[in-house]
Order: structure tokens, then sequence, then C-alpha cells
């Protein structure tokens, strides 16, 4: 019997040894393929055993006991491609890592599903997803996507915006709340951060809440993102025209992220090229431009955020103008221009009890500009600290408040050796002609701001809400304070239709230069605009990023107190004016393909005693943007076509012959009579990319100007011969193809 015992007891461990011996172990992670992206909770099959496992939010995953010899490992995952592996269950498999490839990768790292919370209807905003995909934002531009929003104009070859028929000067550009003195590199081909590092850019056009002033036209801001922590990230790219970086990733700590970004351009070597073949000027060092970001951001505990952005910029040309300009014997030489600014952006958001947020930031900078024609120059150095505090409370359901300063000040030294000369139509009077003016002001200024929100519902399910805003401002600048009430009003028909209303006071300090003792007039006060607004929108699928959306707006803006160049003071407060018009925009998309159209029709009028009513400078009737996209697999195909009325512009009847000077002075027409040819524009871009394990290469072509019209963009100069009897329209760059790579991770 113990025979017997023994010899079962040899039996039942030679069959568990083989039975061990035909099963193995597959152990791994799953990660999308190109992103390498953690695919967590996604089902893994093994056949012919019919095996399941599913991936943790690591993508980690295990099979155990899987019987040894052919099998086949399946993942069939939803917008992601099957994948089909055979050969792996011959023995054991511990440090497996399996790509599962997308369908699409054309919203890769860049996706953003929830909508912009915004607190006022009237602001447009853009995520990354939208503007870095955007035909005709040349590259995916934040800033020149703007110009496809309502309302935006273009002022040609220049790195200034037109809000709403406003003058340039009377937007202003910030980052992160901050202000800087411009968004736009050299001729405005491109914003002075790396797109990839932008989470999100805003419009705010008219109508716009008590946080913001100083600004009667609208405001551009650029909000930057937070880093990565998942893992390091990279991003670089080569065109034709420049160059860019981008690094993120996880710091030494679990709660803490940087990230790094940089761009050079080389578009000067491309004009050296083109200035070679020309007899009136030569470079003597091309134009350039580059930028770099910084960014660290640490979430100290789930009630404190805080993050920290330095940002340099620079832009440089210098040129040697061989002859006289036609009109103008002194501007002649070396010609220089040179813009440089920097800014340390630390930001700290504290939750505190019952429902209290607490927001402070800070900005800490130096802006240099210098322009040097021969030897008439303009050079400021202006060092600026700037501070933003914002404390809001929700009371109830009914009733949240907002309390916030907006403070700046700035301590700037400006050299001046410019003639006075009268520009008034946009006309100048020949430098020769000009009284000399050649000083230094060191001037200590700010501008102060106090702010109060208030939004108000009848009740918890009531659809009106209602904002009484108030502001007030002090510049010592002018040693003025202002007072600006402000109301918004919004109804929710229901919950895909909004209608809104808007009225407020803008002020406005007025430009160093106007106000300045040696050049202009240290009596100007600041000038000030009331904006109406109003409008609705429609989302046919509100609970979607998908389907029609379409926009009404209409504005109505007064200008007051307007800052004008006079033949005696040289600056006054004598001007005035109106804007009015409507936009439209309408959105749609639905899987592959996107669309929209967006048109805007305005007047902008200005009174200049003694000129009379007349339009004004940047009055574009009529501006329409036809944008399309298309995305099948691994290619994007984009377009836009852009239709925007010629800019008025004030034509010279006459010249009077100065033997002194030996310059001929021209007599203007009548104001802005004249407009420059209406232009049509036609951009496109192809972009392709292409699909490894562990990084992502994109190919693309874009195309600016696809028709080769001779007006890139709506003119702004006219060139007179030296007597002005005839007169040239500057024309913008020709057809302007970019080829690039880019590379991701």
């Amino acid at each position: 019997m113990n025979k017997i015992k023994i010899l079962l007891l040899l039996l039942i461990v030679c069959k568990v040894s083989i039975s061990s011996a035909q099963t193995v172990s597959l152990r791994g992670k799953l990660l999308q393929k190109g992103t390498k992206k953690a695919m967590g909770d996604t089902s893994l099959f093994v056949l012919p055993s019919k095996l399941k496992a599913t991936t943790d939010e690591r993508g980690n995953f295990e099979f155990t006991e899987v019987p040894q010899g052919d099998c086949q490992l399946i993942v069939n995952a939803p917008e992601h491609q099957r994948l089909e592996m055979t050969g792996l269950c011959q023995q054991d498999q511990q440090d497996l890592v399996l790509y599962l490839e997308k369908n699409s990768y054309q919203d890769f790292e860049t996706t953003v599903t929830a909508k912009v919370i915004k607190r006022d209807a009237q602001t447009k905003s853009m995520t990354q997803e939208e503007f870095i995909t955007m035909p005709g934002s040349f590259g995916g531009d934040p800033v020149r996507a703007t110009q496809n929003l309502p309302g935006v104009g273009t002022a040609g070859m220049s790195a200034q915006v037109i809000v709403q028929g406003a003058s340039p000067d009377d937007t202003s550009y910030l980052i992160n709340g901050h202000q800087v003195p411009l968004v736009f590199h050299f001729a405005g081909l491109s914003s002075v951060i790396v797109p990839e590092a932008v989470e999100r850019v805003d419009l705010f056009p008219s109508g716009f809440g008590p946080e913001y002033s100083k600004a009667m036209g609208g405001i551009i801001e650029l909000t930057t993102r937070e880093p990565k922590k998942d893992r390091l990230h990279g991003m670089a790219y080569v065109d034709l025209l420049n160059s860019g970086f981008l690094f993120e990733g996880p710091g030494a700590g679990d709660h803490d992220s940087w990230l790094v970004s940089g761009r050079y351009s080389y578009i000067g070597q491309v004009l050296q090229k083109v200035a070679d073949e020309e007899e009136d000027f030569s470079f003597s060092a091309a134009p350039t431009y580059y930028d770099f970001s910084a960014t660290y951001a640490n979430t100290f505990n789930a009630n404190n955020k805080f993050k920290t952005l330095f940002l340099f910029s620079r832009d440089e040309l210098k040129l040697i103008l061989s002859r006289a300009g036609n009109s103008d014997p002194a501007i002649r030489g070396n010609f220089e221009n040179r813009t440089q600014f920097f800014r340390v952006i630390p930001a700290l958001e504290t939750t505190l009890e019952n429902n209290i947020l607490l927001k402070n930031s800070l900005s800490i900078g130096q802006d240099l500009l210098l322009v040097n024609i021969g030897n008439q120059y303009l050079d400021i150095d202006s060092r600026e600290i700037s501070q933003r505090s914002e404390i809001s409370r929700e009371w109830s359901k009914t009733h949240k408040s907002y309390l916030g300063v907006d403070n700046l000040w700035s301590w700037s030294e400006v050299g001046v050796n410019l003639p006075k000369t009268d520009n008034i139509g946009g006309v100048s009077s020949p430098f020769s002609v000009g009284e000399e003016r050649k000083f230094v002001n060191r001037n200590n200024d700010a501008e102060l701001g106090l702010y109060l929100r208030e939004e108000l519902k009848l009740s918890e399910d009531s659809a009106w809400t209602f904002l009484p805003n108030l502001r007030l401002d002090h510049f010592t600048l002018t040693d003025e304070t202002k007072l600006a009430p402000r109301f918004q009003t919004r109804y929710q028909w229901d919950p895909t239709l909004a209608f809104n209303l808007s009225w407020g006071h803008y002020y406005q300090p007025s430009l160093p230069q106007q106000s300045a003792r040696n050049y202009g007039n240290p009596n100007i006060q600041s000038p000030y605009a009331v904006h109406w607004t109003g409008g609705w929108s429609k989302d046919f699928d509100p609970n979607s990023s998908q389907g029609f959306e379409v926009s009404n707006n209409y504005f109505y803006k007064q200008l007051k107190r307007l800052v004008v160049p006079s033949l005696t003071t040289i600056y006054v407060n004598n001007g005035s004016g109106n804007v009015k018009g409507m936009e439209w925009q309408l959105k749609y998309r639905l899987n592959e393909w996107t669309g929209q159209m967006v048109y805007t029709y305005l007047r902008s009028r200005r009174d200049i005693p003694g000129f009379g009513e007349h339009p004004s400078e940047f009055d574009q009737t009529h501006n329409l943007n036809l944008i399309g996209s298309y995305q099948r697999g691994k290619w994007t195909f984009g377009g836009r076509f852009r239709y925007i009325t010629g800019s008025p512009y004030t034509p010279v009847s006459s010249a009077t012959y100065d033997s002194d000077n030996n310059v001929y002075i021209p007599t203007r027409g009548a104001l802005f009579s004249e407009r420059f040819e209406d232009f049509l524009q036609l951009d496109v871009r192809i972009d392709r990319k292409f699909i490894y394990d562990t990084w992502i290469l994109t190919a693309y072509l874009d195309i600016q100007n696809l028709t080769n019209s001779s007006k890139m963009a709506t003119a702004q100069y006219v060139d007179y011969s030296y007597d002005y009897s005839q007169k040239e329209e500057m024309e913008g760059l020709p057809i302007l193809p970019t080829i690039g790579i880019k590379g991701e991770f």
C-alpha cells in the first residue's frame, strides 16, 4: 500500500511539473503609438485560449497561465487601429511594450475637450487645438489666428492689429494678464512666443468687463499653459523662415513641472538675396528676430498653485540707404530699428475657505526701442513693474463678487532727435522742413486701477444675469482720476441660445510723446470711448465640440477727446469719432470636416476741427474670411479665402517747392478721401504626419497668397515721387511658400 501511495504522489508531482512547463506569463505596458500616452482601461485578448486583461491607468497589463505555444494577442480599442501580434507565447514575456496607433493624429498633444469659460459674452477665444491647425495662421500662430475672428482687420506688413476699426495704438497686448509692448515679431509674421507654449488666445473687442482698462479699441491676451508632468516631452521644427523648439516635463518633486521654448528666424537671409539686387539700399545686418520663454509650475497642495513665466523677445533690422528717399533728402544713410523686451511673471492662485479665491501676479520687465535714421533717432529705455490681484467670493448661487487691483509703475528714459513735423491725415511733411527737437526725458509714471465686478441672478434658476461693474483709474502722467462705470446683462433663452448686452466707459492714457513737455503738449488729457454692444449666439449641439454654431454681434463706439495733431501745438484733444458695425461668425464641424465664415461690416469715422468728418485710416468696410479644413488619416488639407475693403488714405493734391531745403512740401486733399485697392488672398496649408513608435514627424507646406496678388495685405503707405506728381502704393510680399518639418515626442 505504501508503494502505491508513493507512486501516486510521484504521478501528481510530475503532472504539476508538466503543467507548469506548459504555461507562460505576459506582462507589459500598452502605449499610444507616437505620443507614448498610457492606454488605460483598455482590454487585451489572447486567442485561442480566450484570456482577457485590462490595463490600469498607467497602461500596465498582465496575463498569467497562458498556454505555451502558438497564440494571438489582440487589442481593439475605439478610435485606434486594431493591433494583432503572434509568437509571444513561446516563453515568459516580462517587459513587453505595445504601441497602439490612432486613426487620426491631427490633435496630437493639443486637444482641449472642455469649452473655454468666459466671463464676458463678447470675448472671442481660441484654444491651442483651434489655432494650431487654423489655415491662414502661418503655422498655427495664435495672434495671426485672431485675424480670422470677427472685427479684426489687418494692418498690412505690420506688427500691430486693428480691432473694430480702432487705431492699433488703441489696442493693448497682454501675456498672462500683464501688458507687453508688442505680440508680433518683424512684419507681423509670428507672435513673440512659440505657439505650442500658449494655452489660448482671447480677444476682447468691445464691452469687456472692469478687469481691463487703458484700451479704447480692444485687448488681445495670450495665456501660456502649464507644463506637462507625466514624462519628458519635446518638439522641434525647421522651415524656410525660422526654427523653434519646446521641451517640458516633471520637476524634481511630484507636484512641479517645467517648460522651455525658443525660436530663431532667418527671414533676413531670405530678404538679403532680394536686397542684393536692389540699388537703393543694402543690408548691413539682415532683419532677424528670436524669442525665448521658460515656465515653472508647482501645485503645492490642493489650495495653492504657482506658475512663473520668463519671456524674452528681440527684433533687429539694419540697412544702408544708398540714396535719399524720393520726397525727403534727409532720409538717407544708416537705418536701424531694434525692439527688445523681457518679462518675469510669477503668479499664485490660492483657494480659501467659504468659496473664496485669491489670485496674485506680478510682472517685472524692461522695454528697449531704438529707431535711428541717419542723425535722427528715437531711443526709449523703460523699466516696468505691474501687479494684478483679485479676490472673488461666491456668496450664494445667485451672487458672486470680484474685487481687484491692476497697477503699473514705469521708469523711462527717452532720447529724441527728431524734427517737429505735422502728420495730419497720415501725410508727413519732409524732415528737412521740420523744427529740430533734441532732448532727453526721464519720467516716473504710474497707472493705478481698482475694480469691482458683481454677478447677480434673480433666482438660482433665473435666465437673467446682471453684471453691474465699476472701475477707477488714476494716471500720473496726466494727473487724472477717472471713474468708468460698466454694465452687462445676459439672457439664457435655453441651453443653446443666449443674448447679451453691454455698455461702458473706457479710458486710455495718452502716449508719452503726446504729453512730453519737449515734444508734445503737457496739458493733454486722456481720450476715452463709450461702448455699446449687443448680440446673440446659438449652439445647435452644446454638449459636443461638433455641430453648428452661429453668433451675431452689433457694436457702436463713441470716441471722445481724441488726441490729434495740430499745426500750432502739435497735439490737442480736439478729435472725436465713432465706430459702428456688425459681426457674423458661423462655425461648422463634423468628423473630418471643419469650416467657418466670418464677416464684419463697419464704418469708422473721425472728426478733426477744421477738417470735418471723414473716414478713419482704419475703416475697412467689409472683411470676409472663409476658412475650411479636411482631415483624412495622417493628412490635413486647409485653406482660407479673405476679402477686405481697401483702407482710406489722404491724397496729395499738389506740392510747393521749398528752395531753402530743396524739397517739395505736400498739399493735402480731403482727409482719407481715397482708398487703396481691395484685395483678395488665398492661403493653403497641407500637413502629412508620419507615425513612429515613440515620436511623430510632420511635414508641412504653407503657402500664403497663393494667387500671387500684389497686395498680400491691404496697403498702408503711398510712396510719392520727389515732387509728389506721381505715386505708388507700397506692395506686400508676393506668394510666400514655406516648407518645413516638425518632430514631436
